[in-house]
């Protein structure tokens, strides 16, 4: 199964936090999927955090200290930073595993992007199936 990029917004879940997050990328301005930034391993903020943390009793507030992504891209660099994948981890030093929910890269046809493909379907004329339509053509 191929990797997928992880995109400026992707919802991202603590193991024990009560809510997911958004990533908010912060350390580049250049690249792009799909009109998104790629998340490089030195974005760490999240836009909310993870609501309150289940790792004490009376679960206070979550105030991540998020730790080093890991299984980054290996190939594909910018500088000397790395971009996170759908399947990148990261530890918080409150003791939480935070994945990647959604990374906001979709599947699209030929590269193209969802925009051009219904652009390009709703100016395509629809033909009326017709039983025996070119019955006996050469």
């Amino acid at each position: 199964m191929s990797r997928k990029y992880v995109l400026d917004g992707a919802c991202v879940m603590c193991s024990l936090g009560t809510a997911k997050g958004k990533l908010k990328v912060t350390s580049q301005r250049k690249v792009f999927i799909q009109g998104k930034l790629k998340v490089t391993d030195e974005d760490k903020t999240l836009l909310p955090n993870f609501g309150s943390c289940k790792r004490s009793s009376n679960q206070p507030p979550c105030s991540p200290a998020l730790q080093k992504w890991k299984q980054t891209s290996k190939k594909v660099v910018m500088g000397s930073k790395k971009f996170v994948m759908d399947n990148s981890t990261i530890q918080c030093s409150n003791g939480g595993t935070i994945l990647i929910d959604d990374d906001l890269q979709r599947a699209t046809a030929g590269g193209a992007s969802p925009k051009k493909i219904s652009q390009l379907s709703d100016s395509m004329p629809l033909i009326p199936y017709q039983s025996g339509y070119n019955k006996g053509a050469v």
